[in-house]
């Protein structure tokens, strides 16, 4: 029983391999579908089978939990790269070069009817303006710098 990973994908290899089949009319068949018990001559046998998938099972358990290992690691390092690279998208947005004229001009279409004005709070911090200086310190100082606002 040998175990091995390919070296060029890292791919498990295990020599041992079980047959989990037992062939229709042997003894060994007929042991496993029925509930005869086994005779002394058949014991022997049922061992060493015992004993090889017992020493597959060991074999297969210690590979999934590498394997496990290696995808928590995967999924870290995505996880990392993701966030990097959603800050990195950030800082090429279209949205972000807006000139402060054009930010200006946009603020102002957001200002509430005159009639709107009048049925609201004087202290809305929902609404426009008083929202726009809470987006980012550009917008902010575009906002307070725009006197229509």
């Amino acid at each position: 029983m040998s175990v091995s990973n390919c070296p060029e994908c890292g791919a498990f290899s295990a020599a041992l391999r079980v047959n989990c089949n037992a062939t229709p009319g042997i003894r060994h068949h007929t042991l496993l579908t029925t509930n005869e018990p086994p005779e002394s001559s058949d014991v022997a046998f049922i061992q060493s089978v015992a004993l090889t998938t017992g020493a597959r099972l060991s074999l297969l358990d210690k590979e999934i939990t590498r394997r496990r290992n290696l995808l928590q690691q995967l999924e870290e390092e995505r996880a990392s790269l993701s966030v990097y690279h959603a800050q990195n998208t950030v800082i090429i947005s279209p949205l972000r070069r807006i000139p402060p004229e054009l930010l200006a001009e946009i603020f102002s279409w957001t200002l509430p009817s005159v009639l709107e004005a009048r049925t609201r709070a004087r202290l809305d911090t929902v609404h426009s303006p008083r929202v726009l200086t809470h987006i980012s310190s550009l917008w902010r100082a575009v906002a307070l710098s725009t006197s229509s606002l």
